[in-house]
């Protein structure tokens, strides 16, 4: 972590110790972009080393970005030494996991109609079977019926060798 870092929080949770009020101005201070509270700012300025250099500026501005870029990587990790998340990242897991959600709802009823399609094209498939074998059984007797008869026929009219 940065040591300006550190020395920022270090600074300010001794000062938060004098009273609820400095709490309050952090809290309004961290909700409007490090912005919004005289003290804590010029805290930031001066630990970050902004208070030296003429404000508006370009050197300033591209400074003042460098110096809240890391801050705020330094405010993520100390928030994950205490297992804290981001609320921008917690509602981005929140958003993700909805997502999935609504996936995983949407799949299970498409499977469920699925299984409901293939459950009833499996009765209309045992009963076609069924049928086509009660089918082939009777076209099969029909069959063998008339070989029959057309062997009983043909054996009339064979002349007998006895003659």
């Amino acid at each position: 972590m940065d040591a300006n870092f550190l020395e920022f929080w270090g600074r300010s949770f001794l000062n938060l110790a004098k009273g609820q009020r400095q709490m309050e101005e952090v809290n309004r201070w961290l909700s409007g972009g490090l912005g919004g509270s005289d003290s804590l700012s010029a805290l930031f300025r001066q630990i970050y080393g902004l208070d030296s250099i003429e404000k508006g500026g370009d050197e300033y501005l591209k400074l003042y970005e460098k110096a809240m870029q890391s801050f705020q990587k330094s405010f993520r990790d100390c928030l994950r030494l205490f297992d804290v998340a981001p609320r921008e990242e917690l509602e981005a897991l929140k958003q993700e996991c909805e997502a999935l959600k609504q996936n995983i709802s949407e799949q299970e009823q498409t499977i469920g109609q699925l299984r409901k399609v293939l459950g009833d094209k499996g009765l209309e498939s045992d009963e076609t079977v069924r049928d086509l074998q009660m089918l082939i059984k009777k076209q099969t007797d029909q069959f063998q019926e008339m070989m029959k008869a057309a062997g009983q026929a043909f054996q009339k009219k064979l002349p007998s060798k006895s003659r």
